[in-house]
């Protein structure tokens, strides 16, 4: 008799991506880059680690207001974090206070 095991597990992210999703706080503006497009302004509602759900509220400024959208993290290329919670070693010299 054989036995089929399913492995329901979703994809491992990178490394960078999951730590950046697990330490964003909610409630933070973001853009969001994946292969299909990017989400500017983007209000980042939470992350799901057992799913690799990601929550966000998107085209929040339009009349009739915003959309929740939930992506596959997997799907994610890069996300542009505020100055105010980036990494001191990723500012750059542009992204000083005057």
């Amino acid at each position: 008799m054989y036995h089929v095991f399913f492995d329901r597990r979703p994809p491992r992210l990178p490394r960078v991506l999951y730590e950046q999703l697990t330490t964003l706080p909610p409630n933070v503006e973001v853009n969001v880059h994946t292969a299909n497009g990017t989400y500017y302004n983007a209000l980042f509602l939470g992350f799901e680690p057992r799913t690799n759900n990601v929550s966000l509220l998107v085209d929040r400024f339009y009349k009739d207001g915003g959309r929740s959208l939930t992506i596959d993290a997997a799907a994610i290329t890069s996300i542009d974090l505020p100055v105010s919670i980036r990494p001191t070693s990723s500012a750059g010299p542009d992204d000083e206070e005057e």
